[in-house]
């Protein structure tokens, strides 16, 4: 007994608790609505269905892994769909000028990169909201993109067949895990990760106790660019050519997958790395659920997510508010 009281928490915190909660739910919803009389099988664990789930995730988990050092500090990143699709047509673009196909990778990280740490030292130098100068981003930048596929005559630009190796399973699924992997390591054990949580919990405490605020903010800018600029690589080699609709909404979709994980709008200690993974597959798993039921027209779905949102960042503040009285409660003991 000893050794449990000394190992393990004697307080469940129910905000930590919540996204597991939630993706079970959800998960259990729709694979016993996906039972199949017929076949006598639940379509939605069969091994091609889920398959498709990890795929269909794979945007969002990469971009989310970069935007959640942002969001950990209480800003907001609205321009990574616009990154991913600028990363990816300009790298396309140089990438079939040069007659180099790997050149669409350094060319995607560095573009991607450049929009972040553009972003990072905007916020940070001349103290202006990270929604106000993202969401001008978005707009901006999305004109850039719709240019250059449109405005000189390119509808779409197909990637060269050398590229097409990286979207093969057998490379493709290990080099995502890789990238997910160091990402969870910088974000959960280095510096980078626990001063931007700090920033998000009191950026005057922050700066009181000596971490270097504009410094961290660019960083945080500059990985949610640079994890974009990967994503635009990923988008590429599996759409094979690059588009006017590359990374549409998709900052909304990591949005989403952010905070139905549980983490909240002001960042901080309420921002850990598996539930974005959580939030993630929750958002896949809603809207491929949806489809196997015969529901998967847009408003159904935009519905549905929305309620679920809701729902969960409700039990989250009130978990999170209920962990905050217990802390500050006089132990008994």
């Amino acid at each position: 007994m000893k050794f449990l009281k000394k190992y393990l928490p004697t307080r469940i915190n129910w905000q930590d608790v919540v996204p597991f909660i939630a993706f079970f739910v959800i998960f259990t919803f729709f694979t016993i609505t996906s039972y199949n009389e017929r076949t006598g099988t639940f379509r939605m664990l069969t091994a091609f269905n889920l398959n498709m789930i990890l795929d269909q995730s794979m945007l969002t988990i990469l971009v989310g892994c970069g935007m959640l050092f942002v969001i950990a500090q209480g800003s907001i990143d609205l321009s990574v769909g616009v990154n991913l699709a600028i990363s990816g047509v300009v790298a396309t673009m140089v990438a079939i000028a040069a007659d180099v196909a790997f050149l669409l990778i350094p060319v995607s990280l560095i573009v991607g990169t450049a929009v972040g740490l553009f972003n990072g030292f905007i916020v940070s130098r001349y103290k202006v909201p990270s929604f106000t100068l993202t969401i001008a981003m978005l707009i901006g930048v999305r004109g850039m993109v719709n240019y250059i596929q449109s405005g000189i005559g390119i509808q779409r630009q197909f990637i060269p067949p050398a590229l097409t190796v990286l979207n093969t399973p057998s490379i493709k699924i290990p080099l995502f895990i890789i990238i997910v992997l160091i990402m969870a390591y910088i974000f959960e054990f280095t510096k980078a990760g626990r001063y931007s949580r700090a920033i998000g919990e009191n950026e005057t405490a922050a700066r009181f106790v000596g971490i270097p605020v504009n410094k961290t903010k660019v960083i945080a800018f500059g990985l949610s660019g640079l994890m974009a600029g990967v994503a635009g690589i990923f988008s590429v080699v599996t759409i094979g050519a690059t588009s006017q609709q590359m990374g549409v909404f998709l900052e909304m979709r990591v949005l989403m997958a952010v905070f139905l994980g549980g983490v909240l709008v002001t960042g901080g200690s309420s921002a850990k790395f598996y539930k974005l993974i959580l939030g993630s597959l929750s958002i896949t798993i809603i809207i491929n659920g949806l489809a196997i039921m015969g529901r998967s027209d847009s408003h159904i779905s935009q519905t549905v997510q929305g309620i679920l949102l809701l729902l969960i960042l409700i039990i989250s503040i009130l978990a999170g508010n209920r962990t905050e009285r217990v802390k500050h409660e006089p132990d008994s003991h």
